[in-house]
């Protein structure tokens, strides 16, 4: 359950019911935003500089001469881009997760901690890159007309052998999971997914403390492998009614199959996102005098592609995922006692996260994955009076 943050004024008796500063949250949220959307720009003028200068094609050319191995060339060529990229903007991501983190006294996170993660984060990523480019482009050759599909299935396959996998063997990469201590909590957690029709065999508990002062939970992973996982930080910070409500809004995730709509709606659309990068990569690598689509050098031309796809869906995503948030809270209505604790809960919430309870409507549009949290608790409130 995340809180999210943006700008904007808020009426005052919302206002009056959320505790904290909003002022300094949408502060917090203002900094945020400007380094994520300074952050968007420059990856979008790397990847045109690399391009246009000649530099990918060198690089390519030199890896040639090295070897004839198309994918061996293809695997140094991702571990250089990666490398340099990560090192161009180490300085933008220190100064977003470290810098205003303590600034607004968010972080519990060292610097140690914080390269170590960036390390493993960097590590995980290069290995999912360095397989799902080669099996692309290793499509592209052998069926030049059909990859595009072919792609969109593998794309699918490897959604859902990600989300198999997270829970047991990439959250305890960054994490430190134990099954929930509170015999009382874990019980009453357990009777109310039964009550919700939700197999739920543990509940874990998550330690973010390490890093954060912030306070979360959380859904992770599919059917058997699935882990609703609390943070250490929400169960000092809410009441055991406050975390059920919360509890519950994480099982209507689980019972009204959201995670496995998103795949399929991923699905669909990986299918009509490879088709257009199938008619629009070819054409334009050789636009730039590349010899076509699975051209190395080009590398940053599909790069370019699928970014500008990923913003162009990126308000449908969202409003996507608002609209599952706003289910899974109401889901709890009638499902657990004090139904009124969610709201408290997202007010606590939007305190400790220094969350913008009211931001501007372009920035809700564009970047909000939940509804803000004035607007939660407005509906909540309707729905429990009408109800």
């Amino acid at each position: 359950m995340d809180t999210g943050q943006a700008t904007a004024p808020m009426p005052e008796e919302q206002t009056a019911s959320l505790p904290g500063t909003p002022r300094e949250a949408k502060r917090y949220a203002r900094s945020k935003l400007t380094v994520g959307i300074l952050k968007l720009i420059l990856s979008f003028a790397v990847l045109l500089i690399f391009l246009l200068s000649g530099g990918s094609a060198w690089l390519h050319a030199f890896l040639a001469g090295l070897t004839g191995s198309y994918h061996l060339q293809l695997t140094v060529y991702l571990l250089v881009f990666l490398a340099g990229y990560s090192l161009l903007f180490l300085g933008l991501d220190f100064y977003s997760d470290v810098v205003l983190e303590r600034r607004y006294g968010l972080s519990n996170q060292t610097i140690a901690g914080w390269l170590v993660r960036g390390a493993k984060q960097w590590l995980l990523a290069a290995v999912m890159a360095l397989g799902t480019f080669n099996l692309l482009y290793l499509l592209i050759r052998m069926t030049p007309e059909e990859w595009w599909l072919l792609a969109a299935v593998g794309w699918f396959v490897l959604l859902v052998l990600v989300s198999k996998i997270t829970p047991a063997l990439i959250v305890p990469l960054f994490y430190k999971l134990h099954p929930l201590t509170d015999r009382d909590l874990a019980e009453r957690l357990l009777d109310l997914a039964e009550r919700c029709g939700v197999r739920v065999t543990r509940i874990f508990e998550i330690r973010l403390s390490k890093e954060t002062k912030k306070a979360n939970a959380a859904v992770v992973g599919l059917g058997r492998e699935r882990r609703i996982l609390i943070g250490d930080t929400l169960l000092d910070l809410c009441s055991h009614d406050e975390i059920e409500a919360v509890f519950a809004h994480e099982l209507g995730h689980v019972a009204l199959r959201h995670g496995w709509q998103l795949l399929g709606i991923a699905a669909a659309s990986s299918v009509l996102g490879f088709y257009l990068l199938h008619l629009l990569l070819g054409s334009s690598a050789a636009g730039l005098g590349f010899a076509g689509a699975d051209d190395i050098g080009a590398v940053p031309l599909l790069l370019l592609w699928i970014g500008l796809f990923s913003l162009a869906a990126r308000p449908l995503q969202a409003a996507l995922s608002r609209r599952f948030e706003k289910q899974a809270d109401l889901f709890i209505l009638g499902r657990v006692e004090k139904p009124e604790s969610l709201t408290s809960a997202l007010a606590k919430l939007a305190g400790r996260n220094l969350a913008d309870p009211n931001p501007r409507r372009l920035v809700e549009l564009l970047f909000y994955d939940h509804p803000p949290i004035a607007k939660r608790i407005a509906y909540l409130r309707d729905s429990a009076h009408q109800g």
